[in-house]
């Protein structure tokens, strides 16, 4: 054995240590999660996501200048393949795919090799020039993308330098044979020197990737494939139902109250900044970073976690010793110290602000390319502030809170008022009428804001003329509790759905319609976890099927476009964008206009998250969005939920635009293009005092 091979073998196996030590250290990390809840099946769909999002990258190539990254990370699979030859012949001077494969195979792979190589490099060039020139947003030229980016290069250079002067058959190398040319090389002394210097340099590299990967922002590599392959394939937005007799369950404040799948995703995190770039709060100076955040817990769970695997296994922190259990060793006290002095994750490396400043629109998930659930984290960091830190929610939470308890809505106003909004109409109330087909959910904004009451108004007249069979429940209806669990009150949204699964029981309720997203999801994907169990139909949705069969016959009668906006709880989280445009197209005869940012890219009306009683400081999000929606030239925009009508409205006078901008919800559009002889009264609802 060559003094070469002895000392490549002693450079692979010290690498190939301390690339494993690091490994089981994370893996460790994320073995102090939770159990998921999460069940994993359908795994040929499972395989299917690991071709499509991670080989094919599709998430990475449809968004824009990120183009370049297809090509370098097909190219360097291609270059990881030539690698694996090369460390190879380290340990075997002699080895070569040709004694695998056959000449034939080995020659063309090579020349798939060489011009994967030039293709990465000047990829690799283009990713230089895009950081410096261009300078995508929030994606600047770090010392770790200069380090990675050059030896990529470098990793390129030395294959063509390599093969060019170590005396290889380069006919069959198309690049590397030019190079060849180009510097005359041939089998000299001074030509093998070149090429093993070229030779350990790219070897050098490998191992140093190998172990540096783990520490730097490219730890996606190695965490991106797993979390796409163990991907939530089901519902999105859906938060667990929480023992509440168990205090540990009361939200998350530590790393490893996350479960194991969550805590996975933050190695999976590309450094991509997409969720940043198309968050609301970030685009309106909020404190809040959904891609520092994914690093913030990883950071901390890898910090806190390398501690806490040097502790005696019967030491637990914050847990005092028995009298009959042997004290903490000197070695664990100081452990002990270090982790006191570490800063908390909630409310220290993860401020209160930080959490407070997310609308939960899911902005950030949907457009992240390796599947990372933010919001549910933010959620559940919430949920600990809420539930444990009482003193730290913010005084509105705290008002709504108030109202919801006392008086089944956010607002505070009367539960004898929830009926008010149907005066002067035949209205056909559950208690009266006793049965059903459709139980119409009107919510607390129809029932108490006043623009949301005229939404009401026009929604049950097209049920009516539909000749739907329906009733509401009046009285006895109660809050979904959807903005208390978005706020992190459990008990409360506990307490709301338990009483309303109790009440629809007692009707026999099947199936469901509303006008509120919120309720919409809630009914739809989290009531079922409390015995809840209906058929949830959104009016957008029961609207287009009432046209579609001919039960509404509506007569366009506004001439200009109409645009429409998606709103959060009903696009990102249901992925419902064609039925409110099927009934704005009913209602004015033409295609609703698009905004700017529409379907999965819309942006929030900044209701979302319990933010409608919360005061937004800085540029609101609502205006934002209404500029938006005002440039377009668009003299009516149309809504499909009661949040984003309010929102969309206050941003118009906000912009001093309400003598020639109005609002619309989708019922109000299409209770206006019925004909005269069945278009329902037009009577306001009477405001709320």
């Amino acid at each position: 054995m060559t003094a070469r091979q002895i000392v490549f073998i002693a450079l692979l196996l010290i690498a190939s240590g301390l690339f494993a030590r690091t490994a089981r250290r994370m893996v460790g990390a994320l073995r102090r999660g939770r159990p998921t809840l999460a069940g994993f099946r359908d795994w040929g769909g499972r395989v299917g996501d690991v071709l499509l999002f991670f080989f094919f990258q599709r998430s990475v190539a449809r968004e824009g200048l990120s183009w370049h990254h297809l090509p370098i990370f097909w190219g360097f699979l291609i270059i990881t393949v030539g690698t694996v030859e090369i460390v190879l012949s380290g340990a075997i001077p002699s080895f070569s795919f040709a004694w695998l494969f056959g000449t034939r195979v080995d020659h063309g792979f090579k020349t798939v090799l060489d011009l994967a190589n030039l293709w990465v490099l000047a990829m690799v060039t283009w990713g230089f020039l895009r950081r410096i020139i261009i300078k995508p947003r929030l994606i600047p030229l770090s010392l770790d993308a200069a380090l990675v980016l050059g030896l990529i290069g470098l990793l390129c250079v030395s294959h063509f330098v390599h093969y060019a002067f170590g005396g290889h058959e380069v006919q069959h190398l198309p690049i590397s044979a030019y190079v060849a040319r180009l510097a005359g090389a041939g089998s000299t002394a001074v030509g093998h020197t070149v090429a093993e210097v070229a030779w350990w340099t790219h070897v050098l590299i490998i191992l140093f990737f190998l172990n540096y990967i783990p520490h730097s922002k490219h730890i996606h590599l190695l965490g991106s494939l797993p979390n796409i392959l163990l991907r939530n394939r089901g519902q999105r937005g859906v938060l667990p139902k929480l023992d509440l007799e168990d205090e540990n369950q009361w939200g998350v404040s530590r790393f490893d109250q996350f479960d194991w799948k969550s805590l996975l995703d933050t190695y999976a995190c590309t450094d991509c900044a997409r969720c940043s770039n198309n968050c609301p709060a970030m685009a309106t100076d909020k404190p809040l970073s959904p891609m520092h955040l994914i690093h913030d817990v990883r950071h901390e769970m890898l910090a806190r976690g390398a501690l806490l695997a040097r502790l005696s296994p019967s030491v637990k922190p914050g847990v005092e010793a028995k009298p009959d259990e042997p004290k903490p060793s000197a070695q664990d006290e100081a452990v002990l110290k270090e982790l006191e002095a570490l800063p908390s994750m909630v409310g220290g490396r993860i401020k209160d602000e930080t959490l407070w400043s997310c609308t939960t629109c899911g902005a950030c998930e949907a457009v992240c390319p390796v599947f990372i659930e933010h919001p549910m984290k933010i959620l559940q960091m919430r949920t600990h502030i809420t539930l444990a830190e009482e003193h730290r929610v913010p005084g509105e939470l705290k008002r709504m809170f108030r109202g919801i308890e006392n008086n089944q809505n956010p607002w505070g106003i009367g539960s004898d008022k929830r009926m008010d909004w149907a005066e002067g109409l035949d209205v056909p109330v559950m208690a009266d009428k006793g049965e059903a087909e459709y139980l119409v959910w009107i919510g607390c904004a129809g029932s108490f804001d006043d623009s949301a009451k005229k939404i009401s108004r026009a929604w049950v007249q097209l049920l009516s003329e539909a000749g739907v069979d329906f009733a509401v429940l009046g009285l006895e209806e109660g809050c979904t509790g959807d903005a208390a669990r978005r706020a992190g009150n459990e008990f409360l949204f506990q307490m709301m759905a338990e009483a309303n699964v109790e009440t629809l029981k007692g009707y026999k309720v099947k199936k469901i319609l509303t006008t509120c997203p919120h309720c919409f999801h809630s009914f739809k994907n989290e009531y079922p976890a409390f015995g809840g169990t209906y058929e949830v139909t959104h009016h957008s949705q029961f609207l287009a099927k009432l046209v579609a069969e001919g039960k509404l016959k509506p007569s366009p009668k506004v001439q200009e476009a109409v645009a429409y906006h998606d709103a959060c709880y009903l696009g990102r989280w249901n992925n419902e964008y064609e039925n409110p445009r099927a009934v704005v197209a009913a209602a004015t005869g033409k295609p609703a206009m698009e905004l700017p940012r529409h379907h999965e890219k819309s942006f929030c009306c900044g209701a979302g998250g319990a933010h409608m009683w919360m005061e937004e400081h800085g540029p609101r999000m609502n205006v934002n969005r209404t500029e938006e929606a005002v440039k377009t030239g668009a003299k009516t925009i149309a809504t499909a939920c009661p949040f984003c009508n309010v929102m969309l409205s206050d941003g118009i006078k906000a912009l001093n635009r309400d003598d020639d901008v109005r609002v619309v919800d989708l019922a109000q559009l299409l209770a206006e293009a019925l004909p005269k002889s069945s278009a329902p009264p037009a009577g306001d609802a009477p405001a709320t005092e």
